[in-house]
This record gives C-alpha cells, structure tokens and sequence, in this order.
C-alpha cells in the first residue's frame, strides 16, 4: 500500500471509529467468524493464450461483524485468501477484504459511511463488474462513500452523496495497466408513490484521473429509477438515463478531446418460494479500466436455486457480457469488442450446523471481435467452510 492509500484508510476507519465512540452506550455487538479451505482447477486462468493451467489452494479466515444502538448501526467483514498456484502459472497471492458500513438515524436524517478496502487480482472483482480481462495481477483498491439523507415528509426524500474510488496496480506499467482516481457527487430525490411503489431521481457528476495516460474525462448524468414490490416474494427495479462523457487524453504535446452520449440502463427481478428463489438483472453501463480508458459494459445475468432437503442446495448462475471501449480517438486498437459468457453450477451440502461442503464448476467463454480470437476455460473447485459459533456482547 502507498502512503496516500494508508491515509484514505486511516480517515475512513477513523470516521467509524469516531461514531461509534460516540454511541458507545447500550450498544450490541457480534461476530461470525468462519475458515474455509479450498482445491482449485483451471485449465486456463487468464483467459488467454498465455498457457494458465494451474492446479491451487486456498486458505480463507473471515470474520462478520455488527454492532448497534438506538441511533447508530455498524456491519461489516474482514477476510483474506492466501492463493497457491501450481502448473503454467506458480505464484503466491494475498488477497484482503475488508468493507464496513456504518449509518447514523436521527428522526429526520440518516448519514451514512460506506468504506472498504479490497486487495484481490484483476480476474476476480475488477472482472465480474466491467468484463474486461486484464493482466493477472493484484490490485488496491480503497473506497469511501458518505452520503445523507434528509426526510421532508412521510413520503419525500433528499439525498446527496460523494464517492471516491483509488486503484493501484501491482507491477502495473510492465503490463499495461495503469492507476486511476474517481471522485463523484450526486443529488437526489425519492418520492413513495404507494406502499411497494417508490421512483427516484437521480443527478450525478464523476471525474476520473488518469495520471500515467493522461486521461482525464467528467461524466455527467441523470437517472430515474423505479422501485415496485409485487408481493413479499417478487419485487422489481428499473432505471435509466443520459450520460454525457467529457474526454481529454494528453501525450507529450498532443492533447486529444472527445464528448459522447451513453444511454446507462438497467433492472432486475427477484422472486422466491418456499424452497428455491430465482433472480434476473442486467443493464447498459459506463465503467472504469485499469487499462486507460472507460469502457461500455452490457451485462444480463440469472441465478436460480433450490432446496432439495434441509441439508443439500444446488444452484446455477450464469452471466453475459459485451464490452466495448470508449476511447478518446475512435478508430484506435482500443476500439475493441469483448463477448464473455460464464455459466456456474453449484451443490452445497449442509454437513450439519457448523460445517459446509460446495462443489462447483464454471465454464467461461471469451471472444474479441477485432480479431476473431476465442479463449475458454473449465474450472471446478471443492471447499469446505467452517462456521464459528455466533459470538455477541453488550453492554
């Protein structure tokens, strides 16, 4: 970690820490500790042509926790994986997780802190939010998100918010991937139309730094969202809006500029029943890369799950990608056009109250358009998790 990024963690656990102190009475923690170890196969980890066969285990402790009073509540977890590689790719990795949320409720307001602090590889989180496959790397990133809330009637509501994201790359220049800082605000209006009925409308400006090259781009926006809850087991969210993409990209003494129009969207819908719950979502949005340049993701994703006893679930998710870069000069190699498809089954086995047993495979199918390349991989893992018994204190 930088010194900058052991400062924006140093604020955020001290903003916590400050309002829980202040809290400190009549207050209810608790924590959910748990190990998990896991076997791994992929018979092609980076989704490449670079040969990544790798055979690996994992070693994961985690802790949940909570805390609350009348006014302040607290959540969050702390969990790391320690990664072996073996085969086309041996190498050790450390991954840390650590995300906190702490909100504060007056009859009126309710301040919100949303933190965290991730260190994990390219191909894990980064790739399930844009779909772009980078280089197999590790990454920082620190977020922080406060936000308020202001209740004007029963039914009426502000909100402003700020959000900054910080992304460090391990070994990054070497492979193309560069660091990159976002800072945005937005301000809002939620109204409640009918119990299970609420719309929202959003304005958002987000400013992404670029520094190593030399990009610089503001995102402005608009969003209107709408909330609708058929019954107390389906319910049903849709949003969408104009962005408006401001790009400079300066190199030596060639500065480049170019304004774009991107139409963000998205819903989903969730149902359950008495043994098995389904879910449906996906959307049209702008997001951010390691690589340089904003990039346009189009995702539709669908999980299903079922109970078939107490003890045994199984399930299968599946998602899809289109990726397209955004450059500043259209027409570059960066204009690029990814498909990515993944389909996951999983059987959990409940072996009684504090041990579990997941099974799973997943299939991952990659193509660039550009040229015509297609990449696969099959993995499956075996992990078996121990849950702790629930620890609580008050006072």
């Amino acid at each position: 970690m930088t010194r900058r990024q052991i400062l924006i963690a140093g604020v955020i656990v001290g903003s916590l820490l400050s309002m829980t102190g202040r809290e400190a009475q009549a207050a209810e923690w608790s924590a959910e500790p748990s190990l998990a170890v896991k076997g791994e196969y992929n018979s092609n980890l980076t989704l490449s042509r670079i040969p990544g066969e790798v055979w690996g285990h994992w070693v994961s402790p985690s802790v949940r926790f909570a805390g609350s009073t009348e006014r302040l509540q607290v959540s969050g977890k702390a969990a790391g994986d320690f990664v072996t590689y073996y085969g086309d790719q041996n190498r050790s990795l450390t991954n840390g997780f650590f995300p906190v949320v702490a909100r504060y409720s007056t009859e009126s307001d309710v301040f919100t802190l949303d933190g965290s602090f991730v260190r994990d590889n390219t191909l894990r989180t980064e790739l399930q939010q844009t779909g772009v496959v980078l280089g197999f790397t590790q990454r920082n990133l620190i977020s922080m998100s406060p936000s308020w809330t202001r209740s004007v009637t029963e039914n009426l509501s502000f909100q402003l918010g700020y959000q900054f994201t910080n992304a460090t790359y391990e070994n990054g220049r070497s492979l193309g991937l560069f660091d990159y800082d976002v800072n945005g605000g937005n301000l809002g209006v939620s109204y409640k139309l009918t119990e299970g009925n609420d719309i929202q409308l959003t304005g958002s400006y987000t400013k992404l730094d670029v520094p190593d090259a030399g990009l610089k781009s503001g995102n402005a926006g608009g969003s209107l969202s709408i909330t609708h809850v058929f019954s107390e087991a389906t319910t049903v969210k849709g949003f969408g809006g104009p962005r408006f993409l401001d790009q400079t990209q300066t190199i030596g003494s060639t500065s480049l500029s170019a304004n774009q129009l991107i139409w963000t969207f998205g819903g989903s819908i969730r149902t359950k029943w008495e043994d098995a719950w389904a879910s449906l979502d996906g959307g049209q949005d702008v997001n951010v890369s390691g690589l340089g340049f904003l990039v346009k993701t189009s995702r539709l994703g669908a999980t299903v799950s079922k109970d078939l006893t107490e003890e045994l679930t199984v399930s299968l998710a599946g998602q899809v990608f289109q990726i397209q870069a955004l450059p500043v000069q259209a027409g570059t190699a960066q204009s690029v056009s990814t498909q990515l498809i993944f389909a996951t089954p999983t059987v959990t086995w409940k072996l009684d109250q504090w041990w579990a047993l997941e099974a799973s495979y997943s299939y991952v199918d990659r193509k660039v358009d550009v040229t015509n390349d297609s990449f696969y991989s099959n993995s499956t893992f075996l992990k078996l998790t121990y849950n702790m018994p629930k620890l609580s204190i008050s006072q």
